[in-house]
């Protein structure tokens, strides 16, 4: 069985919020609203959180108003 891997053009979760974890919630609760399907932005695909929005999915990660966060 082949491992599931992002092609060159999809980033992972992970890699978006070490760019912008100064202004993200805490990455626990980031991962936990993307495994239940609550991160607009992001999908599971295998064992990975990837990024397919990435606008949406940094307002979705932000600590400010408007996400339900902050």
């Amino acid at each position: 069985m082949m491992a599931t891997t992002a092609s060159p053009c999809e980033m992972n979760l992970m890699a978006l919020w070490l760019r912008h974890r100064s202004e993200c919630r805490p990455v626990g609760q980031i991962v936990a609203d993307a495994r239940a399907g609550l991160l607009r932005g992001a999908h599971l695909k295998g064992r990975s959180l990837l990024i397919s929005d990435e606008t949406a999915a940094l307002a979705a990660m932000s600590k400010g108003a408007g996400n339900g966060y902050g």
